[in-house]
């Protein structure tokens, strides 16, 4: 077996290097994964499998997942790379708090209509990661400053309008060792460079440049794609705006707020004061 191994043509066994490294980049679905945690270097998340096609409208609906880094000593990243997250009719009831987390404060702009709230800390005892982000501008990156990043989505209201498609990168800072330093000095797994979506993993693009230590540009493979919800699964959906196969993933982004309501916009808390 050994002997047939080495035999192989050199490109063929280059190209399969390749293909372990991009398996380690995941997509998963937010509504899929509700109450567990995923642990790994890479993660494209989408609110819902039809991302991007359909809004997410089911409401009453409380879910969270916690992303935990790859390796001790390491930290989560998240940044979106489209967000839209309202309601048509806002709920007159308060949402309950998660147990040993704060909850949305009344004052909060957000507290009529559906949100997501960003926690650091385990799951058992969650905090509070800035205040909740909804509405129609891309929230700021953030970052944890433990192992654990936790997400919820709450939606309210008779009409929520649900749609984003964020990055989860697991980081370290320091000696980077075998991990890529990235320009800024962060420090990724090998396997998140020069992915097949371009990723922005670094969050400064260094690890999807052209030019070297990255030196991407070579042939992009297709990542695997796990989390998606039960091909017999249905979840209320409405019709979202069309976008051009060549468009940015962010394009819709700037379509304006259905008449008469005027999304509440807050940003999470900047990157820059959670992490080095």
């Amino acid at each position: 077996m050994e002997a047939r191994l080495l035999r192989l043509p050199q490109r063929l066994l280059l190209l399969g290097a390749a293909a372990l490294t991009v398996s380690a980049l995941e997509t998963a679905d937010l509504v899929a994964l509700c109450g567990q945690t995923w642990q790994g270097d890479g993660l494209l998340l989408r609110s819902h499998s039809e991302s991007r096609r359909f809004y997410f409208v089911t409401p009453d609906t409380d879910c969270r997942l916690w992303v935990q880094a790859a390796a001790p000593g390491e930290r989560i990243r998240f940044q979106f790379r489209f967000f839209l997250v309202y309601s048509l009719t806002p709920a007159s009831a308060a949402v309950s708090p998660t147990p040993g987390a704060s909850s949305p404060a009344p004052a909060d702009p957000c507290a009529p209509g559906s949100f997501l709230q960003f926690y650091e800390g385990s799951p058992g005892a969650p905090r509070a990661l800035g205040a909740p982000v909804c509405g129609l501008t891309i929230p700021a990156p953030v970052a944890s400053s433990g192992p654990f990043l936790g997400l919820r989505l709450v939606t309210r209201g008779r009409q929520p309008r649900v749609d984003f498609v964020g990055e989860v990168t697991s980081f370290r800072s320091g000696p980077c060792g075998a991990y890529f330093r990235c320009r800024n000095g962060r420090c990724i797994p090998p396997s998140l460079v020069c992915d097949h979506w371009g990723l922005d993993n670094c969050g400064d693009g260094s690890d999807q440049s052209a030019r070297p230590p990255a030196d991407c540009g070579g042939p992009s493979l297709v990542p695997s794609q796990t989390g998606r919800p039960d091909a017999g699964a249905s979840k209320p959906t409405t019709p979202f705006l069309p976008l051009g196969s060549a468009g940015p993933l962010w394009a819709a982004a700037e379509r304006s707020a259905p008449a008469g309501r005027d999304p509440a916009q807050r940003n999470a808390t900047l990157e820059g004061s959670t992490e080095s």
